[in-house]
């Protein structure tokens, strides 16, 4: 059922009570009115009474025509007169034929009058065939013959008169009702308006209105309670305001976070979730609002690590896996949300698969390097103790014995060197001279390098330039830096590509960019193992690499190198048929290029 306005309300309530008290009101003076009315029609007979009493002072009623003379000369209304005397005999009537007349002993009017000297009645007359209200006198006079005087008015016209007064009551009560009601309205709406329209504006606040204001002229309390509302209104938009930028801070923080921020209730439906967390754990942020956590995060030791959490007040910090295909791991911390019984926990992910990565890499490491650097010192070792033994007095012994020495000198020497190397080009402590350099001239001065290993394995070397339109192919790079490049591609193509193979090496502009191919007809190197030939010490065939005097360092300096560069290298492969490696340069046009070289301590 729809409530009534305030208005409605005051103006029911004030017009019942209008109502209500104007009909109290009139039904009461009407009827008092009524009686009064009645009362002073009943006083102005026995005035008249009266009147005709000392009329008849002295005289005989049975003379007619003197009294009848006299009697017209008085102030008497048009009402019936009757003369009576003690026997009840009727003397004069101005109505009837007293002659024709009952005997008026009985009458109830007549028998009161002489009882009380005045007697009063309302009856049916027989004479005239109509009510009547009956007035009589006992006169009490020695000196007439007339022992009562009786005037009658009939019904109707007293009813007359008392309707005119009833309908006068009703009338000015009805007048009075209608102002009444009209100033209630009045009145109600100027009270309603501005209740009504604090009311709107408690419900447009309700909706996230603040700062809605109210317009009240009443000087009065509700004056006050409009300013008091607007008063109340600014404060809260003010303090929305700043609840909402802190939020917004809160958010922006919270999504610019490297770790993953989930907060849950106390059912564990999710209540917030950073983008952080939506990349680490492709989960879809916006549709998991609301959503229970478990459902959306299967993993039965975070679940268990949740639920220790809202059951204890510690944090509860552990290190959890995915056994995904990356093999993620992540750091989790969740503390509970303060209250009894606790509202929930906040969960802090921070992602530590690169670290453990790292932390695998530097053990792979530190695993090579010191079996790179054992393997040589061993055999050092082993024939310096061969010559200390006696074999340093003979030629023939000692001769090849210098020469595995030497060797493995020369090894340690170009490891430590690439070790070196590597560490400064990593640690962006290696300074570069950027400058034009030809790639042609680059090229040529590489393979003429390692021509005469490639002629005693009977492999063919090719230069394959761009078209003879194209303009000399120039890249924007550090001259040592790119022969080391070019210099460690060819060098890999040379060895690991068996006798009678092909190497090629291509050149040509691609965009902003200079590109040089080194392409071979070797073994080839594995799918899987393609995502890893530029890591440090990787090698797909370890004992091949070694019997070849590889480091397992060149290919990680060549990417290096590139990146320093601002450029990139990329390796495509099929065992059996060859591989090619692609290294892309910044040409001296390119807005890629290192305009200047920031100095390095």
């Amino acid at each position: 059922m729809k409530r009534l306005s305030i208005f409605w309300q005051l103006f029911l309530a004030a017009g019942f009570i209008i109502v209500f008290s104007l009909a109290l009101f009139g039904i009461v003076v009407a009827s008092q009115s009524e009686k009064n009315e009645q009362k002073a029609i009943e006083t102005e007979l026995s005035v008249q009474c009266q009147l005709v009493r000392e009329a008849v002072r002295g005289r005989n009623a049975r003379d007619n025509a003197p009294l009848a003379e006299r009697l017209r000369n008085l102030p008497l209304t048009d009402a019936r007169l009757t003369l009576i005397d003690a026997k009840g005999q009727v003397l004069f009537e101005t109505k009837a034929d007293p002659a024709q007349m009952d005997n008026h002993a009985e009458r109830a009017e007549i028998q009161q009058a002489k009882l009380k000297g005045t007697g009063k009645a309302i009856r049916r007359s027989p004479t005239l065939g109509q009510d009547m209200l009956y007035m009589a006198l006992r006169t009490d006079l020695d000196d007439s013959d007339v022992a009562f005087i009786r005037i009658a008015e009939p019904i109707r016209q007293v009813e007359s008169q008392l309707a005119s007064l009833r309908n006068l009551s009703w009338t000015a009560a009805g007048l009075t009702t209608l102002v009444a009601l009209g100033l209630a309205f009045w009145l109600s709406r100027r009270l309603a308006r501005p209740i009504a329209e604090l009311t709107q504006g408690a419900e447009a606040i309700a909706t996230g209105a603040y700062g809605y204001r109210v317009y009240a002229q009443d000087r009065g309390e509700i004056g006050v309670l409009a300013r008091t509302f607007n008063h109340m209104s600014e404060r809260l938009a003010a303090q929305f305001a700043q609840i909402e930028e802190d939020r917004h801070q809160l958010r922006t923080v919270l999504s610019s976070m490297v770790e993953g921020v989930i907060a849950i209730d106390s059912e564990q439906r999710i209540l917030f979730a950073n983008d952080r967390v939506g990349r680490l754990l492709e989960m879809p942020v916006a549709q998991a609002i609301g959503k229970p956590f478990w459902e959306l995060l299967r993993h039965r030791p975070l679940q268990t690590l949740v639920r220790e959490a809202l059951q204890d007040e510690a944090i509860q910090v552990r290190e959890l896996h995915w056994a995904t295909p990356g093999q993620r791991s992540f750091l989790v911390h969740v503390a509970r949300l303060p209250g009894t019984p606790p509202r929930g926990a906040v969960l802090v992910l921070h992602d530590t698969t690169d670290l453990r990565r790292l932390e695998r890499l530097r053990q792979e490491f530190v695993a090579n390097v010191s079996h790179e650097l054992k393997t040589p010192l061993a055999v050092i070792q082993a024939s310096v103790e061969t010559l200390i033994d006696g074999a340093a007095e003979d030629p023939t012994v000692r001769t090849p014995f210098l020469h595995r020495i030497a060797d493995q000198s020369e090894r340690l020497k170009n490891l430590i060197f690439d070790m070196l190397r590597l560490a400064r080009v990593e640690s962006e402590t290696e300074a570069y001279s950027f400058e034009t350099v030809d790639v042609a001239l680059l090229v040529e001065d590489s393979m003429d390098r390692h021509r005469s290993l490639a002629v005693a394995k009977r492999q063919t070397f090719e230069a394959i330039p761009p078209g003879p339109d194209t303009p000399p192919l120039e890249a924007w790079a550090d001259q040592e830096a790119m022969d080391q490049i070019v210099n460690n591609l060819v060098d890999n193509a040379v060895k690991y590509t068996p006798e009678g193979g092909t190497i090629r090496v291509r050149w040509h502009g691609e965009g902003e960019y200079a590109v040089i191919e080194v392409e071979d007809t070797g073994i080839g190197i594995p799918e899987k193992d393609l995502p890893r030939i530029f890591e440090r010490f990787y090698r797909v065939d370890k004992a091949r690499s070694r019997e070849l005097g590889g480091t397992g360092l060149g290919l990680a300096i060549v990417k290096h190198l590139a990146q320093a560069n601002h450029g990139s290298v990329t390796a495509r492969s099929e065992v059996g048929k060859g591989s090619t490696f692609t290294v892309r340069l910044p040409t001296p046009t390119s807005p890629h290029r290192v305009v200047s070289q920031p100095s390095r301590e």
